[in-house]
């Protein structure tokens, strides 16, 4: 594994007219063997921020990067090469918004809409919400000795104050993880970082057991990104709360250290 690989998976190569070349490798991929949709997520808004001209720089959150980005999956990735095409969809003052879809030999996989603007830092912020309490994560241990040592599991540092249920045997009937995340390489994250975290880790309707759930297919998944972090782990709240017909959704929340959400999600996925 390379220091980078982050920045070098989640890169495409421009070819001219929006139209990008992703290579997807099975460094992301879940344990069914295909590419986690997370990843799909953040290469995708990767690749429309440079078409958009958006750029996130420094860890402050004081540049342009993207507001919220909203992901449909029409159909199963594989490992090799996709096309990319993007296109910008409005260019105003505060929001700048493009689409973007991706395909493998010819087969829609996914389409992604999203906005950017810049972060001013002069508006009105009101935290309503409480994050996770949780130990510091330096004290706890490393849940993957429970987990397969490959694809995204190796992409990510987790941190638990206890295995959860499913892991064991046990589901709690509690859909409900809380947990740190941190990038394997150590590293900072940044927007796209944040984008995969809100799909990085095993669904919570697990926990309701095998007579409810065994696999779970992300249908849509939207992100809201707030801030970015200053500091490598990132507290994480995944729930859900309804399942209906096949179907449940997934709630997320990432905060840093201090208290301050970095960003959120919602997810519609089918059970399989």
């Amino acid at each position: 594994m390379t220091d980078d690989v982050y920045e070098t998976d989640l890169a495409s190569t421009p070819r001219g007219d929006g139209v990008r070349d992703l290579l997807m490798t099975d460094r992301w991929n879940t344990p069914a063997g295909r590419p986690n949709g997370g990843y799909i997520l953040a290469a995708m808004l990767t690749g429309l921020a440079d078409e958009m001209e958006t750029t996130s720089t420094g860890s402050d959150g004081g540049a342009s990067g993207p507001r919220v980005a909203a992901i449909t999956y029409h159909g199963p990735p594989s490992n090799g090469a996709a096309e990319m095409i993007c296109r910008p969809v409005r260019h105003g003052r505060t929001i700048q918004t493009g689409d973007a879809t991706l395909t493998q030999d010819g087969r829609l996989i996914a389409q992604l809409t999203a906005s950017f603007g810049p972060r001013s830092g002069d508006r009105p912020s009101v935290e309503l919400g409480t994050p996770p309490q949780l130990p510091d994560p330096e004290t706890l241990p490393d849940p993957r000795s429970a987990l397969p040592d490959e694809g995204i599991f190796g992409r990510v540092d987790y941190r638990l104050a206890a295995p959860p249920g499913f892991f064991v045997g046990a589901p709690s009937q509690d859909p409900t993880y809380e947990l740190w995340q941190r990038r394997s390489d150590g590293r900072v994250g940044d927007w796209a970082t944040l984008a995969f975290f809100c799909d990085s880790f095993v669904p919570p309707v697990f926990e309701l057991g095998p007579d409810v759930a065994t696999a779970s297919l992300t249908v849509q998944l939207t992100v809201h990104l707030h801030r970015l972090p200053t500091t490598p782990w990132i507290a994480t709240r995944f729930t859900t709360r309804h399942v209906v017909d096949g179907f449940h959704e997934e709630d997320g929340e990432l905060w840093d250290a201090d208290g301050h959400l970095l960003a959120q999600s919602r997810q519609l996925a089918i059970l399989a």
